[in-house]
């Protein structure tokens, strides 16, 4: 899992289309891009993902789960992010909302039930020592697999 933030690789951004690399190039030079966050069904609940690095303040765009293998088992099983920011804490808070995605919704694919916080003002910023963490909402899954994808936009220091 990485801890760090990403660098894009300028030679993938080569492959597409003169234009859109452009525009590509420009959001990675302004500090846009996307953090990989992976999971399993064995995942502790208030895992710790991703801290945020000393001198860094992070915008968080809208979240999603890439279900790599569908999540099954439990009682009526639920996950989710939140943070360890006291503003963005309660579980659900950036990804899965406050009952969390259900086995229903964690199917293969690119899923996600936005996180109640992003849902009340879409404004969540992540600043130094902040942390992502795994939340296990409702009950254990037995199988699962996936990565959550947040979207992050480095903001200038004050």
């Amino acid at each position: 899992m990485p801890n760090s933030l990403p660098t894009p690789d300028m030679q993938l951004i080569t492959n597409y289309p003169p234009s859109l690399a452009a525009a590509l190039k420009k959001l990675f030079d302004q500090g846009a891009s996307t953090l990989q966050l992976a999971a399993t069904f064995a995942t502790a609940d208030a895992a710790v993902l991703f801290t945020v690095p000393a001198d860094t303040r992070l915008l968080i765009g809208r979240v999603l789960w890439e279900v790599t293998t569908a999540w099954t088992g439990g009682t009526s099983s639920a996950i989710g992010l939140s943070s360890s920011n006291a503003a963005y804490n309660t579980k659900g808070d950036l990804l899965g909302g406050a009952t969390g995605d259900v086995l229903a919704g964690l199917t293969a694919g690119f899923k996600g039930t936005v996180g109640a916080k992003l849902a009340s003002d879409g404004v969540v910023v992540l600043i130094a020592g902040d942390t992502i963490r795994f939340d296990r909402i409702t009950s254990v899954f037995t199988a699962g697999v996936g990565i959550a994808h947040v979207p992050v936009y480095l903001l200038p220091a004050s």
